[in-house]
């Protein structure tokens, strides 16, 4: 792991400190309300899963999308707001398919969630407590979607 990754890391890892959270699934709301952002269901067109207004302390987020999505979507741009990124007009979309755009942010940005969501430690012990790797049950543990659990584990070599 760069130490680029490693600084994202310990940002995900202090946010779970913050509220006292020691296994999954993260209350991704509390910690945002922990840094005086509010998050607010918006009913967005169907390929915007939501965005952030810094100046506003606002996470919006697709109320019409599932919930393990809109937990990924709000860990996203709390992401954006703890790492820092100037977006220009202090609002920032997250589109379906971004998850692969080569904007360096939007990828930061992924990485926190996925981080945040699933810390490395958590999903060790997860798996090391099974025995084996049950994508569903992750899943389900964690609250995230099987894509997002899959690119988790594919990232820690542990599948």
């Amino acid at each position: 792991m760069n130490s680029h990754n490693k600084y994202i890391e310990e940002i995900a890892l202090q946010a779970l400190k913050k509220v006292d959270c020691k296994n999954p699934p993260v209350p991704v709301e509390k910690i945002a309300n922990e840094f005086g952002l509010e998050v607010i269901e918006f009913p967005f067109h169907e390929k915007i899963s939501g965005l952030l207004k810094k100046e506003e302390g606002i996470i919006g987020v697709n109320k019409g999308q599932p919930p393990v999505r809109r937990r990924f979507t709000v860990s996203h741009e709390l992401g954006h707001f703890l790492l820092g990124h100037g977006m220009e007009n202090a609002q920032e979309e997250m589109i379906e398919g971004s998850f692969d755009k080569p904007l360096p942010q939007e990828r930061e940005a992924n990485m926190f969630a996925s981080i945040l969501l699933m810390p490395s430690k958590w999903v060790r012990e997860e798996v090391e407590k099974k025995g084996k790797i049950d994508i569903d049950e992750l899943s389900q543990t964690f609250g995230v979607s099987k894509q997002a659990m899959t690119i988790r584990l594919l990232y820690l070599k542990l599948i």
